[in-house]
């Protein structure tokens, strides 16, 4: 039997709740479909984690981080756990005779895997003469790695063409574009009475931009707004709690059940992060007919809307303003904006997977 490895370098109880969780779960199922034998690595793995992947794995192992590490702050722990496991997932992938090996969050760019999944680039590359733009630890580790560690993994997937191309300056090879795969939000029906609500999606940190919704909540007080999310940046939820007007709500435990009830009853979804790699809560959000609202900037604003065909988009906040009454209008799109979320299945990915990796 076929033995595959996959990498996972974020501790799977943070990559289960965001992206990168849906690829690696998308990618195991699709193994498991055709009979393979999987062992899935990542850092503080146990046997509650394999509760997970029950039917779909054969062996979870973990790559190991020593204890001390819980004396540093989360940024640091997880800094330094995502360098060990790269570093331990190149050894991994040589010295265990596996038939072929994945590294299902491969950020970093560093390794040797038959095929890596990059959801965005999430290191620098340095030339020799840069050695006056190092300014700390995690620099000099790029620097050195840059000459050292180019590399060498042979297949490369990117969750959209916006990683894709800004990978491909990085390193000078372009990857396949494999979108996520997306479970869609059905509605009973795509008639139903919606009322005038705007939602966001998406987890609360800083990088998404709330702001953005807080400033429109409070031109539009007659609108119902709502973030639906889980806390990252407990710091930037306080300042949201304490700058947001009336007719703006933050739900932050959402069950499936209520996110759906929301989605199924509101008009648009508002997505303020510049540049967005990829989105799948954006995908979620049209896939019950949300008119999208997004950056015009990165994976969101081309692989997803098409530049505006699916959708509206804005680089301000005046922009912003003018083009949310439209969006809260628009009836005629919803439809043709379901059809296309559709597009982003399991199927496609399934297909697309197989055909890049010859599995």
């Amino acid at each position: 039997m076929t033995r595959i490895a996959i990498i996972e370098p974020e501790p799977l109880f943070i990559s289960l709740s965001g992206g990168s969780g849906v690829v690696l779960t998308g990618i195991i199922k699709v193994l498991k479909k055709r009979g393979y034998n999987i062992t899935l690595y990542s850092p503080l793995a146990n046997k509650k984690d394999k509760m997970n992947f029950i039917d779909n794995i054969d062996n979870i192992g973990n790559i190991y981080v020593y204890r001390t590490l819980f004396n540093l702050s989360q940024f640091q722990i997880f800094s330094i756990i995502r360098l060990y496991c790269i570093y331990s997932a190149i050894l991994l992938s040589k010295i265990f005779s596996y038939d072929f090996t994945i590294c299902s969050s491969y950020d970093q760019l560093i390794g040797n895997f038959d095929f890596g999944y990059i959801h965005f680039p999430s290191r620098k590359y340095f030339k020799f003469s840069d050695i006056k733009k190092v300014k700390n630890i995690r620099n000099l580790l790029d620097y050195i790695s840059s000459f050292y560690f180019r590399p060498s993994t042979k297949i490369l997937a990117a969750n959209s063409s916006y990683t894709a191309e800004y990978t491909s300056l990085l390193v000078g090879k372009k990857p396949y574009v494999l979108y996520p795969p997306v479970t869609p939000i059905i509605c009973q029906t795509e008639n139903m009475y919606r009322e005038n609500i705007v939602v966001s999606l998406g987890r609360i940190a800083r990088d998404k931009n709330y702001e953005y919704v807080i400033e429109a909540s409070k031109r539009f007080p007659n609108i119902k707004f709502i973030i639906i999310g889980r806390v990252v940046d407990q710091k930037y939820y306080q300042e949201l709690i304490l700058n947001k007007p009336e007719n703006l709500i933050i739900i932050t435990n959402a069950s499936e059940e209520t996110k759906k009830e929301i989605l199924c009853k509101a008009k648009v979804l508002l997505h303020p992060k510049f540049n967005e790699h990829f989105g799948i809560s954006i995908v979620e959000g049209m896939s019950s007919g949300l008119i999208p609202v997004v950056y015009k900037g990165g994976g969101a604003w081309d692989d997803i809307t098409e530049k505006g065909k699916y959708g509206f988009g804005f680089l301000n906040l005046r922009e912003l303003l003018d083009v949310l009454p439209v969006a809260l209008n628009e009836e005629k799109l919803r439809k043709d904006i379901i059809d296309k979320a559709n597009e982003f299945n399991f199927n496609q990915f399934e297909e697309k997977f197989l055909k890049i990796t010859g599995l």
